[in-house]
Formats: structure tokens, sequence, C-alpha cells
């Protein structure tokens, strides 16, 4: 009798866990098997109960024993269930899981020891980079332009980006491929894209290609890395132009690349070398639109570089940032379209044409370089995202990707007009405008060049910053101007932005006019 008895009552007390400190609200919003489920689950995680307590009364014991229905406990011990807390035994009950979750989703907390000061050591490489942002000046980006009208050049505007059509088109991408697009993707890139870039490159930027020849990468950037990393080995030399994009700079020193770099005059880089000047192997152009200085490269300076490429065995990587965007005359074709030696890399972005968020560019390569390229994208960050790349070749096959840039190149070139008119009348007297071709900037030349450090100033204090020209020289030694973008901010932001910055100048004048007088 003693032995039946015993039974029943170690059942009991394996069972016990502090389910008596249980509340149930009745007249609170949440409902009874949530309340019950974030209590139950919350004694658990705290662990104050025994081996021997890990039985779960039944559902009927527990609903009685609360004064509430047993659905309500099965709800809430089949999300406890759901998410690891318990486990059940056929014929024996509901126990409590051997490891609960937080097991797996808590790492053990470290040992601390006494705190040991020592400098912590970079690579060369890291600290060859010619970069000296540090801390929180890398959240604003390349660009270094945050909210507001800064007209920092090289902005597009991303107000007039497509959202309703991208997002459409992105939603039946997304229910036609399916989790198609959430697995690994193609180290060369969406075929359907390839396809779709090649069409539009020999269509309108007299491009010779197919679509076997074009790696998608993520950005211009990438880009320049990967092809410098593909034909160059660390130490030997690149040429780029003087003053280039700044980031070519970065890239180059980051693949350990010598730069060598190049003048521009006015029909585009100076190819001529001195007997003992080494021999590029790559050479890094804008042809299309140098930056920043807006030159276009003439076409007997085109056919010279090929000539030079070929003669010498040198690669060309010609830089299309934004080629479409020519306000004088139709956009001129390509140097990859003229090359008949296979000597030019050719690359191209959608950040200036859609949005630079995107991340997505493109490398036209000579087939023998292909499989080079896609194996440096590979080793660095597998593939751009899936989504994005289905949805761009959607956009670009539906006719959308060309009609949005003939609405850019219109909408750019009225504030493009609209900026030259306000900027002449309102600091004319200050600076000389450049007036490009094309691209999204302009150079203004100080006509006083000792007035560059106190408008340098000026610009900063007032949130217009223009970058200074000096910012993209290496060893070019130019007049103090400049570099403006306006692309970005409509004809009533660039107005009020140039009426701050002629206004600040004034005032600036009249107070070094105020000391003169006192002095």
């Amino acid at each position: 009798m003693s032995n039946s008895k015993s039974r029943p009552e170690k059942r009991r007390r394996r069972s016990i866990i502090a389910f008596e400190m249980i509340r149930l609200d009745r007249t609170a919003t949440e409902p009874l098997h949530e309340q019950l489920y974030r209590q139950v689950r919350d004694e658990l995680k705290s662990g104050r109960f025994s081996d021997g307590s890990s039985r779960l009364p039944s559902s009927r014991a527990l609903a009685a024993n609360r004064g509430i229905s047993r659905s309500t406990v099965r709800l809430a011990f089949s999300k406890l269930h759901a998410e690891g807390y318990l486990r059940s035994e056929p014929g024996s009950g509901t126990f409590v899981a051997n490891l609960l979750p937080e097991t797996f989703l808590t790492a053990d907390q470290p040992r601390t020891y006494r705190s040991i000061q020592r400098p912590i050591r970079t690579s060369d490489r890291v600290r060859a980079i010619p970069d000296g942002r540090v801390g929180n000046q890398f959240d604003l980006g390349a660009t270094g332009s945050g909210a507001g009208v800064s007209l920092v050049p090289s902005i597009p505007a991303v107000d007039e980006f497509p959202m309703t059509v991208w997002e459409r088109l992105r939603a039946q991408v997304l229910a036609r491929k399916g989790v198609n697009l959430l697995r690994y993707a193609s180290n060369r890139g969406d075929a359907d894209l390839r396809k779709a870039i090649a069409a539009y490159l020999c269509d309108f930027r007299a491009a010779r290609c197919h679509a076997d020849q074009i790696v998608i990468v993520a950005g211009m950037q990438q880009a320049m890395l990967i092809s410098a990393m593909a034909v160059l080995n660390p130490g030997e030399v690149a040429w780029t132009e003087d003053p280039c994009y700044q980031q070519t700079r970065r890239v180059l020193t980051l693949a350990g690349v010598k730069i060598v770099p190049k003048p521009v005059d006015n029909q585009g880089i100076v190819i001529a070398r001195s007997p003992k000047e080494p021999l590029p192997r790559i050479v890094y152009v804008t042809p299309s639109h140098q930056f920043p200085l807006g030159v276009t490269m003439s076409f007997e300076r085109r056919t010279g570089l090929l000539d030079f490429a070929r003669a010498h065995g040198v690669f060309i990587f010609e830089d299309d940032y934004d080629a479409e965007f020519r306000f004088a005359g139709p956009p001129l074709p390509s140097l990859q379209g003229i090359d008949n030696s296979s000597r030019v890399i050719y690359a191209g972005t959608v950040s200036k044409i859609l949005c630079p968020s995107l991340r997505l560019g493109y490398i036209v390569a000579p087939e023998p370089l292909v499989d080079s390229l896609v194996k440096l994208r590979s080793a660095m960050d597998q593939h751009s995202s899936p989504i994005d790349q289905a949805t761009l070749a959607r956009f670009i096959t539906d006719g959308f990707f060309l009609s949005h840039i003939k609405r850019m190149r219109k909408i750019y070139a009225e504030r493009r007009d609209f900026f030259i008119k306000q900027f002449n009348e309102l600091l004319g007297d200050r600076f000389t405008l450049q007036i490009p071709e094309a691209g999204l900037n302009v150079v203004a030349w100080l006509k006083r060049e000792e007035d560059f450090p106190m408008i340098r100033r000026i610009t900063l204090d007032i949130g217009v910053r223009p970058s200074t020209l000096s910012f993209f020289c290496i060893q070019a030694k130019l007049k103090p101007a400049f570099v403006f973008g306006f692309a970005a901010w409509t004809p009533t932001q660039i107005r009020q932005s140039l009426i701050k910055l002629a206004s600040a100048l004034r005032d600036s004048g009249r107070d070094l006019s105020y000391a003169k007088i006192g002095s």
C-alpha cells in the first residue's frame, strides 16, 4: 500500500515548477494564452527548478489550477513546444527541454583580464590608402554629402528614381522566380541582365560585345579593383589622369599598384612619355567626360591611346560613369567600340542613371580576361543582389531604362542651364565658370587666387560644400577652383544655396574692409 501511494506522490513532486507564481489578468489587452506563455517561458528561462521538477502538469490540471480553459493552456504550450522550451514523451507527459533555446543564442560570458594597452598594428596596405577620414566621417560615404543642399559634385537626383515602377517589377520577378532569387547566384551575374546590358551598350554606346563578356559587379570601385588585380602584379605601373576620381587612387593603392599620374589637356590624357619612364600595364581614363575637369577626349587622342596600348601590350580601363548625360549633341561612342585589339576593359554603373545605393555596375572585358575577373569577384563577395539584378534586367528590357535616361537628361539639362545662369548672376564677380559639354558637375575658377582660403572656410561654415579641385589632384598644380554639383537639387534649392553663398561672401568682404579701416 505504501508503495502504491509513493508513485503518485513522486510524480506530483516531479511536476512542481513555480506555477503558483503565475498571475493572469483578464482585463488586459494581451490574450490569456500569451500571458501564460510569457510567464511560463520566463520561469523556465530563470532556471529556478531542479532536474527532478522538470515535468509539467497536464493541461487539464493547470487549467483547473488557474481557472482557465484547456484550449488556453494548449495554445501556450504549443508555442513553447515550437520555440524549443518543452519536449513531449508519449505516455509520460510534457517536460522542460534538456537545453533551452537560450543555450544556443547566448554566448558564455568571457573571463575578464586586466587590460594591457598596446598600439594596434595595421597593415602597410591600409596606411597607404590616401583617405584621411576617421570615425563617423565614413557615415556620409565617398562624397561626404549628407542631407540638405550642399552642391557637392557627383550626386544624382535620387528623388526622381522611378520607385513605383521599380517596386512593381521587383514584385513581379519575385513572384516568377521565387526562392531562386534567395539562393547563391552566378558569380558572373544574372544572365538576363548581362544580355540586356550587352544589347543596350551595342545600341546606344556603340560597343562591340556579347553577354558572355560581361561581369556584373558592385559599382565602379569594384570594377576598378578587379581589373587592376587581374592584370597587374603589386608594384607594377598604372597610369591615371591627373586630376582624377579620388576613388581611383584609393583602389589602385589597395591593389598595391604604382600610380603614375598623367596630365590632362583640352583633348584628354597626355600619353607622351620619356624614354626612362616605365611603361604602364593599364591606363585608367574617363574619355566621355573627364572627371573632374569635364574634358571630352578627342577622336585623335582616342586613336592615339589605342595605338599606344596595342603597340605596348597595355590595357585601357574605360570608366564610362555618366556618358549618357551629354548636353551638346549625342553621346560619343565608347573607346571599346573602336578597339580592334581587345585592349579596352570597359566599365559602367547605374549609380548616376538610377541611384548609388543599388551598387550595381558591369565590366565588359576582352574574352581572355573574363574568367580571371569572375574568379576575383567570386573571392571578394560572390555576387550582387540577385533580386536587384533581376529587377534591373526587367527595367531595361521593358524599356523603362531608356525612357528614364531621356527624362533625366532633360531634367539635368534644365538644372544645368539654371545653375549656370544663377551662378553667373550671383557669383560671376568672383568665379569664371567652365561650361562642360556633359556630366553632372561644373568647375568654377577663382578670379582672385588669394580669395581661396576665405572661400573654402565659408563653404564649410555655411554647408554649401563644393569640392576643391586640388582634392582630386595627385601631382597636378592647377589654379584654385571649386567643383560644384547641380543635378541633385531643384532650381529653387539651387538658387537658395547660391544666394546663401553669395551673401556669406559679401558679408566676409565687408568684415575684411572694416578690419582694414580699423587698422
